[in-house]
């Protein structure tokens, strides 16, 4: 793997993990899934391209693989909130924000901080191949909030959350491991 092929995607990853604020102004729902979807595409593609420019000596081609795992993860922890609250956004689905619940800051903090290690771990076992292993994690989530499930408003929103949430960690760790072929 040419390390330049991870360029595009990495800095991408930086500047809407960094900068969210300004990377998703005025799109939320369905606009912003879909220009996620394009820029990252586009990032692969670029990145392509440039690996095309210069080719690399072969003990440089570790860094390519630490670079393409950092993306994934930053990506997956970082911008992984954004997208999350994107598809929960969908007009179809009409889903309630984390903001507009009752619950407080730190809640809402945890919430999310859940989020992220579940990701980190679901995108772990992608990686690793221990795909039957990632249950287990749907599993502990769902006894930690079992009693909060009885309010069906809350069980869909924690459902659709959660698996938008591994769905996305699931199709990074796919993509990356075709890229570590």
């Amino acid at each position: 793997m040419n390390p330049l092929s991870v360029v595009p995607l990495l800095v991408y990853t930086l500047a809407a993990t960094l900068w969210p604020a300004q990377v998703d102004s005025r799109r939320r729902g369905a606009s912003l899934l879909l220009v996620e979807a394009v820029i990252v595409a586009a990032a692969v593609v670029a990145g392509g391209y440039l690996a095309e420019l210069v080719v690399p000596r072969s003990q440089g081609l570790w860094w390519g693989r630490v670079g393409l795992l950092a993306t994934g993860y930053l990506y997956v922890c970082g911008r992984g909130m954004s997208v999350i609250r994107a598809v929960l956004e969908l007009p179809t689905l009409q889903m309630r924000r984390d903001d507009d619940r009752t619950a407080g800051a730190i809640d809402i903090a945890r919430g999310r901080a859940i989020g992220a290690l579940e990701r980190a771990l679901t995108l772990t076992l992608v990686l690793l191949g221990e795909y039957a292993a990632v249950g287990w994690i749907i599993a502990a989530k769902s006894l930690a909030r079992f009693k909060a499930l009885e309010d069906r408003e809350f069980a869909e929103y924690f459902l659709i959350g959660t698996l938008a949430s591994f769905l996305l960690a699931l199709l990074v760790g796919i993509g990356m491991r075709i890229l570590l072929r």
